[in-house]
């Protein structure tokens, strides 16, 4: 594997795990549970993170087919594990493309600042045009709709060639995001009360980290955050040889690192909106994908060229969404492309269409709350792929050789202990976890009427499963 292959495999894989990661999250559990989160996180990354990228990259690689038919291949029901993979794709693509369009709208509307007299009334008013609880199915928000068009192109310009033009958008935008990182690092640094901030964030706790929620917290991050069971890194994979163990560590680390980093933007933030709002933090931080329009955008008419600042702040966190949206349309659009012989532009229109066909489910009134429990809701779709994902391969595939093979291009060779955490150590880690999640889901969701929550919670699991059990499960990928 050559070094400029090497390259392009890391960048497109991080930039794969921070746009489907929630980054967010990591800053949100370590305010509340200690400064030292990072301690749990990195352990967490090291036990099922690496490992399970590892698993992806590998089989991507090894068995050299889409992730439909490389299942299939280990045995012929287990195709079904690929086709879950595709709708869990499917599904969380088209919730991204629909906050894209959230973002292009404030892109637009920081030209006069639009929100800043009422932030949260101006989001769910104005921007969403939200009804009050599950009513207005009929009705939906016409300037999402025309701003998920825009969402739909900017992804489709991303995925048409396949794998060639996500390389090339993908290394054109990266740049452009580090460059807004570091902007808005210095920037939020240098602001009043900032540190004030910042200590709420990286304040040491000790106590933290003998707690058990603690460490459920960072294995649930671990797996909800690196762009996992989605058929993403089978794809990337299977475009280079060997370096798996390099690339996941390289993607892991990343993935940390622009957590602290988006951290401290945010507390920084924070910090500043407390002093001139005399609110403390604890009243202004949450983790909702309304979160940055609601809170954060209150500050951005503070700043410095407040208009400048908000259309950079909002480019900055729209390719998060890009990244996620178009990463995940390619996994799609790989298996299209593969298995049925289907055109990388026939089968970019496809996925483009059917994503913004499912997405006018997310722009009706009610569609903020249709999405608010689909959020949650979509982890277990992650943690079924990913443990029926470590079976297959632990137990019913040659893992021998495949550990083998991925001790061929590392240093260290550590083989056997990834045989040992697929085959054990990560399916246990996996149901302890969704089973504490869903514990404290069903009582948190009990604010949603129960119908809605077995239609776009229970539904939204239940219904990928047994669709993926009645897709054919002929290998047609012989390259």
């Amino acid at each position: 594997m050559n070094n400029n292959s090497r390259f392009f495999s890391v960048l497109l894989a991080a930039a794969a795990a921070i746009g489907i990661g929630n980054i967010l999250a990591y800053p949100y559990i370590s305010y509340k549970t200690t400064g030292l989160f990072f301690i749990p996180y990195l352990a967490a990354l090291m036990i099922i993170g690496v490992p399970l990228l590892m698993l992806e990259l590998t089989i991507g690689q090894y068995f050299n087919k889409n992730a439909v038919d490389l299942f299939a291949s280990i045995r012929k029901r287990f195709g079904s594990i690929g086709w879950l993979m595709v709708f869990n794709a499917f599904i969380l693509m088209s919730f991204y493309a629909v906050i894209l369009s959230w973002h292009i709208i404030y892109i637009f509307a920081s030209l006069g600042l639009q929100w800043k007299n009422d932030a949260k009334s101006y989001f769910f008013s104005n921007v969403l045009q939200a009804s009050e609880g599950f009513s207005g199915f009929t009705q939906f928000s016409l300037p999402v709709f025309i701003a998920l068009i825009f969402a739909w192109l900017l992804i489709f310009i991303y995925i048409r060639k396949g794998y060639e033009s996500m390389k090339k958008y993908v290394l054109a935008a990266f740049p452009t995001f580090i460059i807004l990182l570091i902007l808005f690092l210095m920037y939020t640094l240098k602001l009043d009360n900032a540190l004030e901030g910042i200590y709420s964030f990286l304040r040491p706790d000790l106590s933290g980290l003998l707690d058990i929620g603690t460490w459920v917290n960072s294995f649930f991050l671990a797996i909800a955050s690196l762009g996992l069971s989605f058929g993403v890194m089978h794809a990337i994979g299977r475009k280079g040889k060997g370096f798996v163990s390099g690339i996941s560590l390289n993607v892991a680390v990343f993935q940390l690192t622009i957590g602290i980093a988006i951290g401290l933007i945010l507390f920084g933030t924070l910090g500043f909106l407390s002093m001139k709002q005399g609110i403390g933090i604890d009243k202004l931080i949450g983790v909702g994908f309304d979160f940055p329009f609601t809170v954060l955008a209150q500050a951005l008419p503070l700043f410095y060229k407040p208009t400048l600042m908000s259309i950079l702040f909002f480019i900055f966190l729209s390719i998060f969404f890009i990244f996620g949206a178009a990463s995940l349309a390619y996994a799609i659009t790989h298996v299209l492309v593969h298995k049925f012989r289907t055109k990388h532009a026939n089968a970019a229109i496809i996925v483009a269409g059917f994503g913004f066909l499912f997405g006018l489910l997310l722009i009706i009134k009610p569609g903020f709350y249709i999405m608010d429990i689909m959020s949650h809701f979509i982890f277990y779709n992650i943690c079924i792929a990913l443990l029926l994902e470590a079976v297959a391969v632990g137990w019913f595939s040659d893992s021998e050789r495949l550990s083998a093979f991925i001790n061929q291009s590392s240093i260290i060779k550590i083989g056997k202990l990834w045989r040992f955490l697929i085959r054990y150590v990560i399916p246990l880690v996996i149901v302890v976890v969704a089973f504490i999640r869903l514990k404290s889901d069903f009582l948190f969701y009990s604010k949603y009427p129960l119908p809605y929550v077995l239609i776009f919670g229970v539904g939204i699991v239940v219904i990928p499963l047994i669709v993926a059990l009645m897709m054919p499960q002929k290998i047609l990928d012989r390259k």
